[in-house]
């Protein structure tokens, strides 16, 4: 399958509000443990985390710059005090009629350890999947979005 043809099912799939990888995808309830990789010396594994945020609705921009940054204010930066990357985009994708349907759109990027403090320590302390579920969650209510892409890969990292 081309990278143009799995991207632009991705993101159909998005707009619909289905899963056009649902074969691939872990069930909703599980999370899913990054591959172990050897790192280089000096870098640290982690799980690097982007949301593909749009900011439109029926047609309308409805997630201003202030708006957004009260979001990443109450939502994501409590669950990822650490840091975190915003940049804006613009996304496409082909719509169920068939037209191309464009939108200007906001992407966080999420680095995070990949070894997780152990539930053990703090029960109580959500995983790294369910704090980007909340965030997700948060932000398609919020914004009355019907979906948002994520995308989790293991990387090596360093500062």
């Amino acid at each position: 399958m081309s990278c143009a043809v799995l991207l632009g099912g991705v993101l159909s799939g998005a707009v619909l509000g289905v899963s056009p990888l649902a074969a691939f995808e872990a069930p909703a309830a599980t999370s899913v443990v990054a591959p172990a990789i050897t790192c280089p010396t000096g870098e640290t594994a982690s799980v690097v985390t982007e949301l593909f945020l749009g900011r439109e609705a029926a047609g309308r921009r409805v997630v201003t710059e202030t708006r957004f940054a009260d979001f990443l204010a109450r939502e994501v930066t409590p669950r990822f005090p650490d840091g975190l990357t915003v940049y804006d985009a613009n996304g496409q994708w082909r719509d169920e009629t068939g037209r191309i349907t464009r939108e200007a759109s906001k992407v966080l990027l999420i680095l995070a350890p990949a070894q997780e403090p152990s539930a053990d320590t703090d029960p109580k302390r959500p995983s790294r999947a369910e704090k980007i579920a909340a965030i997700v969650d948060a932000y398609k209510r919020r914004f009355r979005q019907k979906s948002v892409l994520v995308l989790t890969r293991p990387t090596c990292a360093r500062f």
